[in-house]
């Protein structure tokens, strides 16, 4: 009974691991994660999960860093989602969907964009882009 009862706790345990996107890295002002219809507080060090919305106000910002090295760092007055991640170098899958749905980021794309260009996205209804190689700035009027 006591090995069964870990085995679910480890298999629960590596699905939470396996939804974990990035961490907050940066923080300036005043933000939050909209997690299952919850408002949670940010601050450095806290993780950022598959489906989790980052909402700023004004006059801040949120740096982050995902699993695969790619760098976003959130602009004031601003709402990205991650829709879906992964990335399992081990077995090959790497999915980086994102939305800025408004507002602006900037970002230096990591080992995704790298290994698998096509599965990196990052969805803005309408925008305004400027890239130079793998950094990028958007914003989203």
């Amino acid at each position: 009974m006591k090995i069964f009862n870990l085995i679910i706790l480890l298999g629960m345990f590596s699905f939470i691991l396996a939804n974990e996107a990035a961490l907050v890295k940066k923080l300036k002002g005043n933000a939050h994660i909209v997690r299952e219809g919850k408002e949670l507080a940010i601050g450095v060090g806290t993780k950022v999960l598959e489906k989790d919305k980052i909402i700023t106000r004004a006059s801040s910002s949120v740096g982050l860093i995902f699993k695969d090295n790619t760098r976003i760092s959130v602009g004031s007055n601003s709402e990205f989602t991650v829709e879906e991640y992964m990335f399992n170098l081990s077995e090959k899958k790497e999915v980086f969907t994102t939305n800025l749905s408004k507002g602006s980021l900037e970002c230096v794309t990591g080992l995704i964009s790298k290994i698998n260009p096509k599965a990196f996205q990052l969805k803005a209804k309408t925008a305004t882009m400027g890239i130079r190689g793998t950094h990028f700035i958007v914003d989203v009027n």
